[in-house]
């Protein structure tokens, strides 16, 4: 008589292991996984953004510094004609450049002009003055608060771009001093 008998064939070491239970990733931990992924991602794109606005910001008052100097300088090199920077023309009598001569009122006038031009080109919506301020860091956009007093000031004023909020967040100076 036979007896059956159960053959014993080579099983791989841990094959017991696995239960009908224990098969791997649960719904809910993928789910849980996925979203603390997700938060992550989330505070990297924010931390991204915020740079990115921050180094934007921080090029437009690189622009308005330089641009202040620039105009800083040519006030230094006519200084006869500040008072044209002062109280600027409406329009200017001449182009002063290349072989044209021109008065030192007429070259202010120019400067002026051009330098503005220029910085509203460089910087969305800036705009640039010259006045003479006790108090040269206060002052907004429209209402640049100079009292007519005190050391000559080049004060430049713009917005952030995309905002239509009026907040003093949005809002910007700069400001700088002729010595």
């Amino acid at each position: 008589m036979f007896a059956l008998q159960k053959s014993r064939a080579y099983q791989w070491p841990g094959a017991n292991k696995f239960k009908p239970g224990n098969s791997g990733f649960s719904l809910i931990e993928v789910l849980v996984a996925s979203t603390v992924f997700s938060l992550g991602l989330a505070g990297f794109t924010a931390l991204l953004l915020n740079s990115i606005i921050g180094s934007a910001q921080a090029r437009r008052e690189g622009i308005a510094s330089v641009a202040a100097a620039s105009l800083a300088e040519q006030i230094r090199l006519n200084p006869t004609a500040i008072d044209r920077y002062l109280n600027q023309a409406n329009n200017i009598s001449r182009i002063c450049a290349g072989n044209y001569s021109c008065s030192p009122e007429q070259q202010a006038d120019y400067d002026f002009r051009f330098w503005q031009l220029e910085l509203a080109d460089r910087i969305s919506n800036a705009r640039g003055l010259v006045c003479r301020d006790e108090t040269p860091q206060d002052g907004i956009e429209g209402n640049s608060h100079c009292d007519g007093t005190g050391p000559l000031v080049i004060k430049i004023f713009w917005e952030d771009q995309g905002t239509n909020s009026k907040s003093d967040a949005s809002r910007h100076r700069f400001t700088l001093q002729v010595s």
